[in-house]
């Protein structure tokens, strides 16, 4: 389920970066949480009222079955946005919100 959605992050000065954390948040214009699957919906996050905090993905296991779910998660200033990347499914929380499956 992890490889079911890639990341995409746009900078303010254009370069796009599809993996690691080799940028500064402040920089950070777009986020889009690409489907690897036709049937997954694209996800992009347009940065204006609202700062870019961190990026992080999150696997939840069920005991004796290995994964259960995969989660990405965009956490900016006012929200997060928590993505299932098993259904495309999104959660939007207060930023201090912490998922648990």
């Amino acid at each position: 389920m992890k490889d079911f959605y890639s990341f995409e992050i746009e900078l303010k000065d254009g370069t796009t970066i599809t993996s690691g954390n080799n940028y500064l948040p402040e920089s950070v214009v777009r986020v889009s949480l690409i489907p690897q699957i036709a049937i997954l919906p694209r996800h992009d996050i347009i940065f204006t009222d609202f700062k870019f905090v961190k990026r992080f993905g999150r696997g939840f296991l069920k005991q004796g079955s290995g994964m259960k779910e995969y989660i990405q998660c965009i956490v900016t200033d006012f929200f997060r946005v928590y993505l299932k990347c098993s259904n495309g499914t999104v959660l939007i929380t207060n930023k201090n919100y912490e998922l648990y499956l």
